[in-house]
């Protein structure tokens, strides 16, 4: 994930988990949007956005954990 957000928001920085997505690395809600279908795509996974709460996803390591709690197999 971390390569595919140096990637989409062109960042000249690595991402680590503690990484803000929104202050630290700039990433707007419809780059989120993205993100998460490249993701689906990337890894052949179904993510469930229904109950996706942006103030709950702040860093990279929750947006990981969210997508391992909430992603199935297509």
């Amino acid at each position: 994930m971390s390569d595919l957000l140096v990637r989409m928001l062109r960042l000249d920085r690595p991402v680590t988990e503690a990484s803000q997505l929104e202050e630290e690395l700039g990433m707007s809600s419809s780059q989120g949007v993205q993100l998460i279908l490249d993701l689906e795509r990337d890894l052949s996974i179904m993510i469930d956005v229904e109950d996706l709460e942006q103030e709950e996803l702040a860093t990279v390591g929750e947006l990981a954990d969210y997508i391992t709690a909430h992603a199935t197999p297509q």
